[in-house]
């Protein structure tokens, strides 16, 4: 029976298995092999991009007898390669840098697809990549052999992009409290302070500063001092200040104790009965919400109010409103990138900021414009909700305004900015006619559906900055309206 390497064993735990599985710049078809043999996949196909790794290929495949279910395939990568079937795309054993320039193939974008990729080099180049061309890491294992220690990377393409800090894409989602995942941030440590200490040497002491920073930040993941309550407040409010919330809002620390330490966190939107008690279920020591969870005075406790409910087990709460509201990144601006805008200067209404302002409500633009009802079906594609209620003004829509929740009161704004289309909820029946009379298309799509697209992103941030501590969706936090559709 064929034998792998740790590093080709690692891919190949990773291997879905389900259709084909491609493996570009085959080693000598070890791991297509292996596959087939273990039962793990029934079709593969072995490619490399030069003839003689496919001519020890074929070596191999004749000795192991499986060379009618593994096709040889000379390729630049995934160019000339029917992904037709394909389940699984493996790229081991190169440069960071390359795995990236393979997956820039169109073709990659499909959500079917489960990528197993094993960077030689520049691993912190292809997590950035990765997240900011819409794939996200679902697993990551640090393997070590001989006196060098890698990691294999399973990624899925969620369309959803986003920027990730200097110390995920140093770590990754690699599980710091194995041997070799302790081995592998402690090298990781000791890149980003010999490059603190450099650059101190050479005078320059902010930039020096802020690779110390990381390397601090990595010293205390390698301590088991990054899962704590403390530490995910301060990368939240990083993101999105909590200085910046309304006078009327009540964000940050709601309930509990920002030394608890976190192995396990449920984020949601409304924290409701429902929602605090599969907290309980599932040993979440921390809730994170939009909505506070105390927002009205509680003038009794019962023991079924969701805050006793936390409190009664030991759970902490962070709640996020107007600051995630009015951050750059949050969740208007998630709600433009949905429907597929492209962010431009300006702001519904101020709140604060002086010199860098901030507030509720963003601006986008589209390179070709569409019609009113053909956003309408984008919207309810993205925000995977069953009804819209819009108005059509007639004008092709090419800049549009957004605001999360409850913004039907930023109508004026949106039209005096020279909005062709506002997106928000909560429209009330006066401002359906304020909007006909200004000339602008607007769309209700739910407060529901326009803010747990923002909790969904939180959530996937968390996971990557935070690969000690599983975040996850809440199944119980739902939707409080239902609808009737009439098909006549």
């Amino acid at each position: 029976m064929i034998t792998l390497d740790k590093r080709l064993e690692a891919c190949s735990k990773m291997v879905k298995g389900t259709g084909t599985v491609c493996d570009i710049g085959t080693d000598h078809a070890y791991l297509p092999a292996y596959l087939i043999l273990n039962n793990i996949c029934k079709k593969a196909v072995a490619s490399d991009i030069n003839e003689g790794p496919l001519k020890f290929a074929e070596q191999t495949l004749e000795k192991y007898g499986c060379r009618d279910r593994i096709a040889l395939n000379r390729s630049d990568g995934l160019e000339g390669i029917d992904l037709t079937g394909v389940s699984d795309i493996v790229i081991a054993g190169m440069g960071g840098e390359t795995i990236a320039k393979i997956l820039s193939d169109r073709r990659t974008r499909n959500r079917k697809l489960n990528f197993i990729l094993q960077p030689m080099t520049r691993a912190s180049h292809l997590r950035r990549w990765l997240y900011q061309n819409g794939f996200e890491i679902i697993r990551e294992t640090a393997v070590s052999e001989e006196r060098f220690v890698y990691t294999a990377i399973n990624a899925v393409y969620t369309g959803i992009s986003m920027n990730i800090g200097l110390t995920p894409q140093m770590i990754g989602r690699i599980n710091t409290c194995t041997p070799e995942g302790e081995r592998y941030c402690l090298e990781q440590y000791k890149k980003m302070n010999n490059i603190a200490l450099g650059l101190s040497k050479a005078g320059k002491a902010e930039d020096s500063s802020y690779y110390k920073s990381i390397a601090d930040r990595l010293d205390m993941i390698l301590k088991g001092k990054m899962n704590m309550v403390s530490e995910i407040y301060k990368y939240i409010n990083s993101i999105a200040p909590f200085n910046t919330q309304e006078k009327w809002d009540n964000s940050g620390l709601i309930t509990g104790d920002m030394s608890r330490k976190v192995s396990r966190t449920l984020v949601c939107l409304d924290i409701t009965g429902e929602v605090a008690q599969e907290a309980a279920e599932k040993g979440a020591e921390l809730v994170i919400s939009h909505h506070p969870v105390i927002f009205h005075p509680l003038y009794n406790l019962p023991m079924d109010e969701p805050v006793c409910v936390l409190w009664k087990n030991g759970i902490s709460v962070i709640c996020v409103h107007t600051p995630y509201d009015c951050a750059e990144g949050g969740m208007s601006d998630i709600l433009m990138e949905l429907a597929g805008f492209e962010k431009k200067q300006g702001i519904l209404e101020v709140v604060g900021g002086g010199d860098k302002p901030y507030g509720f409500g963003t601006l986008g633009e589209l390179d070709t414009g569409c019609s009113a009802k053909e956003l309408g079906e984008k919207l309810r594609e993205v925000l995977h909700t069953v009804v819209i209620k819009y108005n059509d003004c007639g004008k092709t829509i090419k800049k549009a305004a957004f605001c999360t929740g409850s913004g039907g009161n930023l109508i004026q704004a949106a039209a005096d900015m020279g909005a062709d289309a506002y997106i928000t909820s909560e429209v009330k029946h006066d401002q359906w006619h304020y909007a006909r009379r200004r000339g602008i298309s607007v769309f209700d799509c739910g407060h529901y559906h326009t803010e747990i697209i923002g909790m969904e992103r939180l959530c996937r941030r968390l996971t990557a900055e935070f690969p000690d501590i599983e975040f996850i969706m809440s199944e119980a936090d739902k939707d409080p309206v239902g609808y009737i559709i009439s098909h006549t």
